[in-house]
């Protein structure tokens, strides 16, 4: 590592346009093809990237939070800076760095640490990259990155990777790191470097000796998502959540993470409000951020961050996985979001066949009440913030009545939304959303507090200190915020 830093140099330019160009960027770090290195260049591929950026000496904050934590008490001698590699869609000369064009098409980076067993695993650091263009109609848990090259200001949106040296860092560590750097990018805690994490992760919870790291246990890593400001909710594959509408399956032999098909829902439910999810198998974690529906059929697919593998791996299916039986299930959530999402859907489910029984003068909510049953109707949850459900309460065609009602309502800071859709109008691409409930985030799964909700022909709102709620008319039809 004595070349490491290379003291005459502030960088290097590559513009890779072969396999044989890729590669020798590859060898010139150690990886294997199958080290997620070689993952991070594909995603950076797959986006037509045409110039790597590697800068020299990088001072990264993570890394030297480690650096003083344990490689510098390492009797080898392990240099204290790293690299970065910044990949751009244009191509670019040494001359263009200290003044980037505008449309240099920045795809995000990578940090490169000077450690790694001999085949160069274990060397990513803190990376975030552009989704490729095979993602671009999935449901992913993004957050947005400014980083600076040589003075030039640059932001990319994706989801964070980082993975583990082995040593330090294990599987769980760099998976709750991937879930608060992403919480941190969107403003909802602070930064903690991955240092800080492995310190928060208590001993008391395990009998094992914490260096080298032999891993974490559950409980460990509940503890770090606490002290971070995001305490996890936690289910166990053995005893997931009832839900209305979500079919139980029948027990069957073997663990469940082999055939509980309410593994999608729970999971999707946390993906569609912006929350990366921690899974945990009997010797690994990592970190779901995202989904999609296969072309031309309902199979869900999932995208994964693997520390083991690299950013945005497809899984086809949670039941073959590679990993072995998915046992866990955890997402780190803003400290006063004590509602859950399930309860929060099973609340729905019955307040629409509530209101479709004492429908009086309005058959077109006792028709609603009739079409969930057929399962015409399903019903979609998410979490938001109530800045960012006011912001996309407009122009969705609800009326406006219905956006100043809900505009001005008064709600807590997170809120519950469960939206339900006409499956028919979703398929034909028409607005498809023809009711919705809002609840407070703060209420209980005993009790959940219904603050506002609109059903075809009407939104109403319920103040918080039991004032007279609003009414105003609203369509029967509007779209999405999931759009």
């Amino acid at each position: 590592m004595k070349s490491w830093v290379a003291p005459d140099k502030h960088g290097w330019v590559h513009t890779p346009r072969t396999n044989a160009h890729w590669a020798t960027l590859l060898k010139r770090y150690g990886a294997a093809k199958t080290d997620p290195l070689a993952r991070v260049l594909a995603v950076a591929r797959a986006n037509r990237c045409r110039t790597v950026v590697e800068e020299n000496r990088y001072v990264d904050p993570d890394f030297r939070s480690e650096y003083s934590a344990f490689w510098s008490q390492r009797f080898a001698d392990t240099p204290a800076f790293a690299r970065r590699l910044h990949f751009f869609r244009r191509t670019l000369t040494d001359a263009h760095l200290d003044r980037l064009p505008e449309d240099a098409g920045y795809l995000g980076y990578a940090t490169l640490k000077p450690i790694g067993r001999p085949t160069g695993a274990g060397r990513v650091g803190r990376t975030v990259l552009k989704p490729p263009r095979r993602l671009d109609k999935a449901t992913l848990t993004l957050a947005t990155d400014h980083v600076s090259l040589f003075g030039t200001e640059l932001s990319v949106t994706g989801a964070p990777f980082y993975e583990q040296d082995g040593e330090f860092l294990c599987c769980a560590h760099v998976a709750a790191w991937m879930c608060q750097y992403s919480a941190h990018l969107k403003g909802l805690t602070g930064r903690h470097l991955t240092a800080e994490l492995v310190e928060m992760s208590p001993s008391a919870f395990t009998e094992e000796r914490d260096l080298p790291s032999p891993g974490l246990t559950l409980n460990q890593i509940q503890a770090i998502f606490a002290a971070t400001g995001q305490p996890a909710l936690f289910y166990g594959l053995t005893r997931l959540p009832h839900v209305e509408g979500v079919e139980d399956p029948p027990l069957q032999a073997g663990p469940p993470g082999k055939w509980d098909t309410r593994i999608f829902s729970v999971i999707c439910r946390y993906l569609n409000a912006g929350f990366p999810v921690l899974i945990g198998t009997d010797d690994h974690a990592f970190v779901i951020v995202g989904w999609y529906r296969e072309k031309g059929n309902d199979r869900i697919r999932f995208v994964a961050c693997d520390d083991q593998w690299g950013p945005y791996e497809t899984i086809n299916s949670p039941f073959t996985d590679r990993r072995g039986p998915w046992q866990s299930i955890m997402v780190p959530l803003p400290p006063k979001v004590y509602l859950s999402g399930e309860s929060a859907e099973n609340t729905a489910n019955l307040l629409i066949r509530a209101y479709g029984t004492r429908s009086g003068k309005q058959p077109k909510w006792r028709e609603l009440a009739e079409a969930l049953s057929r399962g015409e109707i399903s019903l979609r949850t998410f979490l938001r913030s109530n800045l960012d459900y006011k912001a996309g309460v407009l122009d969705k065609g609800r009326g406006r009545n219905a956006e100043r009602s809900l505009r001005l309502a008064r709600l807590a800071h997170w809120v519950w939304v469960v939206e339900a859709h006409d499956r028919e109008k979703r398929e034909r691409g028409q607005p498809s959303v023809v009711a919705e409930f809002v609840f407070d985030s703060t209420s209980n799964d005993q009790s959940p507090v219904e603050s506002a909700f609109s059903l075809p022909g009407m939104t109403a709102t319920r103040p918080p200190d039991g004032g007279k709620g609003e009414v105003a008319l609203s369509s029967s039809a509007w779209a999405s915020q999931l759009q």
